[in-house]
């Protein structure tokens, strides 16, 4: 019987700069932590620069990271890591929405803060903190479905916000025009050797956004409703090509992502809780870590200012079994604590499992 190894990491600001050069510090810090746990088979990595839209026209930030960081043993005792296949799906992050999102006129300059408000999701520029999918095994690229234009007016009991009182809302024009995703939602079919699994993959908003009443928080929720409904075979999802409808109750999947928000958040009305983990398709996993432990945290995969966070998961459906969990925060007295914290501030989480 196969196990397989399936992985979340938000890699802080990988950005152009950094995967294109070696010696980046901080990317041969990520690519150690990636290579002292356990080999995964699919890695999504969050927040890597999509620097083909940026229009970057010779090597991908997600080659460049894999022949520049992951392929290179980043210790005498470790080997490096390969994958034979990745995707990197466009995003939200950046591309303008012509519409004046920020209600402070449309920013039109970028990397600016009025045009990042005015796109339909908040960067400086087309590209930024979008995300790589990598996979040890074949990807169907022919059957990938993408939801980057799934308008949130089109999800079932949104929770749009439309009170002009608030510090940012949509109007009625807006809301026809205004996409869901922060990033993307993409379902990644991988061709295993025991069959084909669903890597379904998201990094929704922040919830919370310069302490202004913003529109992150409701999206927040209905992006995690949005996956949960996705999963468990939803009619109404549509992706970019026109196709209607959710996936079979019979296909294998594995949610991975930064939902940027824990079990029983009240700003997202524990979304994930009621979306995910009580989803009777998915088994709530609870990988852990010795440094969340010694901070009385030991499922959070983040240490943000506010605090250890569980913000980062990997969701297997319920076909399959759990072996093993993890996340990369080491214990405070192992060599490699300063490398897990100098790489990002998101820990790596892994999740393996067989059917």
């Amino acid at each position: 019987m196969e196990n397989y190894v399936f992985a979340q990491y938000n890699i802080e600001l990988l950005t152009t700069e950094k995967a294109q050069q070696r010696g980046t510090r901080q990317l041969e810090a990520a690519a150690e932590m990636i290579q002292r746990l356990p080999t995964p088979d699919v890695l999504l990595v969050n927040e890597m620069d999509d620097n083909f839209v940026q229009g970057w026209e010779k090597v991908h930030n997600a080659t460049a990271f894999l022949e520049n960081y992951l392929r290179e043993p980043q210790a005498a005792t470790l080997k490096g890591v390969d994958f034979e296949a990745w995707i990197a799906p466009r995003c939200n992050t950046g591309i303008p929405s012509g519409m004046d999102i920020g209600k402070d006129g449309i920013g039109v300059e970028p990397g600016t803060d009025a045009y990042a408000r005015d796109c339909f999701s908040y960067a400086p520029y087309a590209g930024r903190y979008a995300m790589t999918l990598y996979s040890r095994f074949p990807i169907d690229i022919a059957s990938v479905r993408t939801f980057q234009r799934f308008l949130w007016a089109d999800l079932p009991n949104h929770r749009i916000p439309t009170n002009p009182d608030r510090d940012l809302y949509l109007t009625a024009d807006e809301c026809e025009r205004f996409r869901l995703p922060a990033k993307t939602v993409v379902d990644v079919p991988i061709k295993l050797p025991d069959g084909k699994i669903h890597a379904v993959i998201a990094h929704p908003s922040p919830p919370l956004a310069d302490d202004m009443d913003t529109l992150n928080a409701p999206r927040c929720h209905d992006e995690i409703r949005f996956l949960g409904d996705y999963v468990a075979g939803a009619d109404y999802p549509y992706d970019d090509d026109g196709l209607e409808g959710g996936l079979s109750t019979d296909e294998r999947f594995v949610i991975l992502g930064d939902l940027n928000t824990e079990p029983g958040d009240t700003v997202t009305d524990d979304a994930v809780t009621r979306y995910l983990l009580d989803n009777s398709q998915v088994i709530a996993t609870t990988p852990s870590s010795p440094g969340g432990s010694e901070h009385g945290a030991p499922y959070a995969t983040s240490n943000l200012s506010r605090g250890p966070t569980r913000a980062d998961y990997v969701l297997p459906s319920t076909d399959f079994t759990i072996h093993s969990s993890g996340i990369g925060w080491p214990a405070k007295d192992e060599n490699h604590r300063a490398v897990a914290e100098q790489a990002s501030d998101h820990f790596l989480v892994w999740v393996a499992v067989s059917e």
